[in-house]
Formats: C-alpha cells, sequence, structure tokens
C-alpha cells in the first residue's frame, strides 16, 4: 500500500510540474535587451530580436536603460544582452563587470574601414574666418568671447549628456587644454543638443561643440563642406570607436544558439546614421521601428542568410 501511495505521489507531481508554466524553458528563450537612451541603439536591438523570435522561437522584452545603468544591468543579470556599448569611452564600466559581461564581438565600427569619430568641431565658416583649426587656437580671449551662448563670460562647449562618458572626458579635455576659467561644457541630452547645434548652422551663427559619427546631422551638414573637425594635439579622444555587443555571461552560457547568432550580427555607421534619420523623420513608436528594422533586414538579406547559415 505504501508503494502504490508513493507512486500516486509521484505521478501527482510530475502532472503539477506540467501544469505549471515552463519556467526553465521560457528562460532559455527569453532575452531582455538593455539601451543606452539613444536613438542609435534602436537598429542594433531590432534585427536582433526580430531574428530571435522568428528564428529561434524566442520572447523579448526591452529594458529602460541608460549608458552606465545598461552595463550594471548585464553585469548584474537584470538585462541580457546590451548590443551598442562604447569602447573605449566604456572601458571603465566594461572592467567592472568583467567577471559577469563578455563581448559578443563588434557590431559596427572599430576601424579604418567604419572609422566612428568624437570631437570637438565649430562650422567651417566660423573656422574659414578665424582660421580656427584646432583645440589649442580656442585659447584666444576673442573666441572665448564669441563662443560665450549664456553671456556669463565663459565659452561653451555644447557637449552631451551628464551621465555618458563623453561628458567626463569633455571636462578632462577642459582641464588638460588648460581652459579652466575659459570654456565650460554645457550638459544635455543627444536631441536637445543637435536642435541647438542645427539652429545655429541655419542661423550662420558661430558654435562650438562635441559630437560624434554616426549620426544624421552630418548628413544634412557634412564634415568638411559645413561642420570642421577640429585638431586635437592631445589626442583626447583615444583610439577609433569600436562598439561591441556586451552579454550576461549566464545568459550566453544558458543560450549558446542565440548567442552564436547575436556574434554573426554586424552593420555599418552608415546604417544607424540612416536609421535616426528614418527615426527622426517618422517616429520611435514599436510599430515604426519594427519597419524601420524589417526594411534594413530587406537590404541585407544575403548577410542575414549568412548569419543564420552559421547557427543552424
Amino acid at each position: 500500500m505504501r508503494c502504490k501511495w508513493l507512486f500516486l505521489i509521484l505521478i501527482l507531481v510530475m502532472a503539477l510540474s506540467l501544469l505549471v508554466p515552463g519556467c526553465a524553458e521560457k528562460q532559455e528563450k527569453h532575452i531582455i535587451f538593455a539601451t543606452g537612451a539613444w536613438t542609435g541603439d534602436w537598429l542594433t536591438i531590432y534585427p536582433i530580436k526580430i531574428l530571435l523570435e522568428e528564428e529561434l522561437g524566442y520572447t523579448t522584452e526591452i529594458a529602460e536603460t541608460s549608458t552606465p545603468m545598461a552595463w550594471t544591468a548585464i553585469g548584474t543579470g537584470s538585462a541580457d544582452l546590451w548590443s551598442n556599448a562604447w569602447l573605449p569611452n566604456q572601458e571603465d564600466l566594461q572592467a567592472e563587470y568583467a567577471d559577469t559581461t563578455v563581448s559578443l564581438g563588434v557590431i559596427y565600427g572599430g576601424g579604418p574601414q567604419d572609422p566612428c569619430l568624437q570631437f570637438w568641431a565649430i562650422p567651417t565658416y566660423t573656422s574659414e574666418e578665424y582660421g580656427i583649426t584646432s583645440v589649442t587656437d580656442l585659447e584666444n580671449p576673442e573666441f572665448v568671447e564669441m563662443f560665450d551662448v549664456d553671456g556669463d563670460g565663459i565659452g561653451d562647449v555644447l557637449g552631451c549628456d551628464a551621465s555618458w562618458k563623453c561628458a567626463q572626458i569633455n571636462d578632462q579635455m577642459i582641464i588638460d587644454y588648460g581652459f579652466e576659467g575659459l570654456y565650460e561644457q554645457k550638459y544635455g541630452s543627444e536631441a536637445m543638443m543637435t536642435v541647438a547645434i542645427e539652429g545655429s548652422l541655419k542661423k550662420g551663427e558661430p558654435v562650438l561643440f562635441y559630437f560624434y559619427t554616426p549620426h544624421p546631422v552630418f548628413v544634412k551638414y557634412p564634415i568638411g563642406e559645413s561642420v570642421t573637425i577640429l585638431e586635437d594635439p592631445l589626442g583626447s579622444w583615444g583610439e577609433l570607436a569600436t562598439i561591441i555587443k556586451a552579454a550576461n555571461k549566464e545568459w550566453v552560457e544558458a543560450n549558446p544558439e542565440a548567442a552564436e547568432l547575436i556574434r554573426q550580427v554586424k552593420m555599418t555607421q552608415d546604417d544607424i546614421a540612416w536609421s535616426m534619420a528614418e527615426i527622426e523623420a517618422r517616429g520611435d513608436d514599436v510599430e515604426t521601428l519594427t519597419a524601420i528594422a524589417r526594411e534594413w533586414m530587406a537590404e541585407h538579406q544575403s548577410e542575414i542568410d549568412s548569419w543564420l547559415a552559421a547557427v543552424k
């Protein structure tokens, strides 16, 4: 009798386990994307999202994070993939979570064939009129006054989001070039700075700003023709930026097929700039972002076929 009851209990336990949603299976077939609060993130996310859903049967979600939070998220396991991680800017964050994260390879940038640049720049008309070609030229008191946007007697560098690594580098440049008391960085979101920069360019006004490629602003105002990058003798920005796909190590180990697919995914900074221009014109709701991703995928079907062939 006792054996009979044990057998029945075992059958009941097995039956209940089938009725409970497949937690282990769902975890293995689920991915959470981190974001850096930048329009350029979306094309690095949505094609991967679509491929994992439609080809490998994953469920997906996108967490609202910022650049430092994205590394914390994948480092602690509250997110699985940060597909637009900039190096060397974020090397300190990568090092902080070295034990719990892993790179799944470059997604764009990383060399002279696809150089992602960071720099201080001015309008070409200002460069030509005043002979400003280098950051060192900015020490001239006349130029300090010219780039004083708010009239407080200190020249202004239109910078970036205070939480981004570029904000720290901009502040360090001011110190390294001996510009303390002469210049200060104005912090703001990418959208805010883009509006301010484009406004000055449209009006033909002088403006000193930090920026980077890829960005659609340089489709409207090409580097060289409309915008002059200032020489940086101190090499403040280091090597050319390499943008990687950083992932939670445990998730990668538990999802080898999906991780291998993500390793295959590559694009160019021109692709990112195109997507940002499309988003600016069409919006950033889920349906639009999905449509933009599908348009890009249709133009790169042979590449996508090769990615899928590598994991099937």
